[in-house]
């Protein structure tokens, strides 16, 4: 996780290095909301995966759809 959270900053960083004089300020809401949601959408994301990997068992393990957990995880 803290790989991703670093990878969105340093995303963030470059995005704002493309102006002269860009810095983030902690401060403003409108900053951290920026980031939270950035954080949020990459997050749900690595949750998710983490979450059907534990659940679901892998394709060539199911016999019946009745195996499966009907979480998506399987690109269904």
């Amino acid at each position: 996780m803290k790989e991703i959270i670093l990878k969105i900053l340093d995303d963030i960083a470059k995005e704002c290095g493309r102006s002269e004089d860009c810095q983030i300020n902690f401060s403003a809401e409108s900053a951290r909301l920026m980031i939270a949601e950035r954080l949020e959408e990459h997050l749900n994301k690595h949750f998710s995966n983490t979450v059907e990997e534990m659940f679901c068992a892998p394709t060539e393990d199911r016999t019946n759809e009745n195996e499966c957990c009907g979480g998506g995880c399987h690109g269904e």
